[in-house]
C-alpha cells in the first residue's frame, strides 16, 4: 500500500480512497450513516437478485443444451431383457 501511495503522490494523482469517494461540495449535504447503510443494502439486494437471475438463466441454458445434445445423439437399439441376461451370463462365464 505504501508503494501505491508513494507512486500516486509522486505523480500528483489522488489516492484510491480520494478518487473513489470525493468530498461533497458545499451545496451537497453529507450523506448520513443510516442512508449510506440503506443504499448499500439496496445495492447488495439488487446484486443478489441479478445473481439469482443469472443462475436461473444458466440452469435453463444447461437443460436446453442437454436436451439438444440428447436429441442429436443416435440411441443404441435396446436389447430385450432376456437377451441382456444371456449377454451378462456369457460374460461372467
Amino acid at each position: 500500500m505504501l508503494i501505491y501511495w508513494a507512486w500516486y503522490r509522486v505523480h500528483g494523482l489522488p489516492i484510491m480512497d480520494e478518487a473513489k469517494q470525493p468530498e461533497p461540495t458545499e451545496s451537497e449535504p453529507k450523506e448520513s450513516t443510516a442512508s449510506r447503510i440503506e443504499r448499500r443494502e439496496a445495492e447488495i439486494a439488487l446484486a443478489m437478485k441479478q445473481e439469482a437471475e443469472r443462475r436461473a438463466a444458466v440452469v435453463n441454458n444447461m437443460h436446453r443444451l442437454r436436451a439438444l445434445r440428447l436429441s442429436q445423439t443416435p440411441k443404441a437399439p435396446e436389447l430385450e431383457p432376456r437377451a441382456k441376461a444371456r449377454q451378462v451370463s456369457k460374460q461372467n462365464s
